[in-house]
């Protein structure tokens, strides 16, 4: 963990974490409660911001709707799908 302060930042938070190969990563049990992973900005927002030039983000469009979130089997590995419309 270290100060999230360089000229490029994937994300706009104050820290950031590091791998390195010396990094020891484990598995971890799964979340026992559903999170979304998804954590979208309205269009308006967007347009009314000056936004940070530093910081990395992805522009869909405009998400106008969604269909709940459901599970699909993919080679064997339960994955969560979710249909946006734009």
């Amino acid at each position: 963990m270290t100060i999230n302060e360089e000229d490029y930042m994937l994300v706009d938070h104050k820290q950031k974490n590091n791998f390195y190969k010396t990094t020891k990563v484990r598995i971890s049990n799964d979340f026992t409660v559903m999170v979304d992973p998804y954590n979208f900005s309205t269009f308006q927002y967007f347009i009314a911001r000056n936004l940070d030039t530093r910081v990395a983000f992805d522009f869909l469009g405009q998400v106008v709707s969604t269909n709940p979130m459901k599970m699909i089997i993919e080679n064997s590995r339960e994955k969560r799908l979710m249909n946006l419309v734009d």
